[in-house]
């Protein structure tokens, strides 16, 4: 149990950090176009050169601003996330070329800021690769500065300051993964732990039934045969003993079977007990289910394909999707039961059924079900599926 709540707040969002990460980005963004503008209000820099300046930085800004409200290279298509980081590194780049003197070496820096987007879209070789063509590309706007010894020392700075933003993003995307695969195999453990309780109470009442059916009622309806037989044979003052004594006995038997018929019903399983169990936001990851009000009645093989089709859902929603909320809905309609689930993800052009999907759709195909799954590229996945039941004993 330790554990399990220990992993639950591992994967709970890190809100206020994340805001200072964006603020910091666009407070450094402001500040180093400080010393460019001074240079442009003194004259230093004007004409054209003045105005593509100003045009640069802001576009490297309004891109900048449209990732962090849109999170674009962490939740869009792979070829959003590169456009976005070509545009920042572009217009990086033309304004620490168009920077003169010193200014050169503080507008170079808001490079490094798009440089740590870098491991979001590229693998940790190619990364590297682009730090070094970055720095290089760096070193050359350096050279044209007339001190040898500043170009050195700026040098130096900037490739300490790519080394450590990359790795830091590359760190974070770590810990991220981590942070990930523990909610996957926390909701794994939910999902197990709610279907073991639920099947084992299923059991437990499906044997008291048999028992109480088998043994009880067997010998009950033995005695009101004898009983009846005895009220026949009986002198004629014990006859209307023997008769109360046979309607106790119908009446308790009556009885009996009544509780048997209960304990048969809820030998079968509430399917939405243990999806509402596993429904609880992770991470960033908000879940919203709509189920209707108690108990969803299935036998145990339709609760676990639906219970794990959920469950499957939310790990590829956490693991493939990178979307902000998840919705699941579950209803009972005439012959059977339908899921419905769908998030605001990244979504993808075609789909590619996994293990996970190819066993989700076997399993509700032996059930006379089917499922079927609906990739929107750059609205998320929606998924429908629906498993015929049977109306449960009553």
């Amino acid at each position: 149990m330790l554990a399990t709540i220990n992993a639950m707040k591992s994967t709970e969002p890190a809100g206020l950090p994340r805001f200072l990460y964006w603020l910091g980005s666009l407070l450094f963004w402001l500040a180093c176009s400080q010393p460019v503008l001074m240079s442009i209000y003194r004259g230093e820099i004007s004409g054209p050169r003045a105005y593509v300046w100003i045009a640069a930085f802001t576009v490297f800004g309004a891109t900048l601003i449209a990732d962090i409200a849109l999170r674009i290279v962490e939740q869009r298509s792979r070829a959003a996330g590169i456009g976005v980081v070509c545009a920042l590194l572009i217009s990086g780049f033309a304004t620490a070329f168009l920077a003169i003197g010193p200014t050169k070496y503080v507008a170079s820096m808001i490079v490094i800021l798009a440089a740590g987007r870098l491991p979001r879209i590229a693998s940790k070789r190619a990364t590297w690769l682009m730090v070094g063509a970055i720095e290089l590309v760096l070193l050359v706007n350096f050279s044209t500065q007339e001190n040898v010894e500043a170009m050195l020392m700026a040098g130096g700075v900037s490739a300490a300051a790519l080394i450590f933003v990359v790795a830091l993003a590359q760190q974070e995307l770590r810990e991220r993964a981590a942070r990930t695969a523990l909610a996957v195999a926390n909701t794994e453990l939910r999902a197990n732990r709610e279907l073991l309780a639920e099947n084992s109470r299923a059991a437990e009442c499906l044997r008291i039934s048999r028992d109480l059916h088998d043994a009880l009622g067997h010998h009950l309806a033995a005695l009101s045969i004898q009983l009846d037989v005895a009220s026949r044979r009986a002198p004629e003052l014990a006859v209307h003993d023997i008769r109360e004594a046979h309607a106790i006995t119908r009446l308790l038997l009556s009885d009996v079977r009544d509780v048997v018929g209960t304990l048969r019903q809820e030998a079968y399983t509430d399917a939405a007990a243990p999806i509402r169990a596993l429904c609880r936001n992770i991470g960033d990851l908000s879940i919203h289910l709509e189920a209707p009000e108690g108990a969803l009645l299935v036998d145990a093989a339709r609760a676990e394909a639906l219970v794990r089709c959920v469950q499957e859902v939310i790990t590829n929603t956490l693991k493939h999707a990178t979307a902000r909320n998840l919705w699941i809905h579950l209803s009972r309609i005439a012959g059977g039961m339908t899921l419905r689930a769908w998030d605001d993800g990244r979504g993808a052009e075609r789909l590619q059924p996994g293990t996970g999907l190819t066993g989700m759709r076997e399993r509700f195909a032996q059930l006379g079900g089917e499922v079927a799954v609906t990739p929107n590229a750059g609205s998320g996945f929606a998924l429908h599926a629906f498993v015929p039941t049977g109306k449960p004993p009553g």
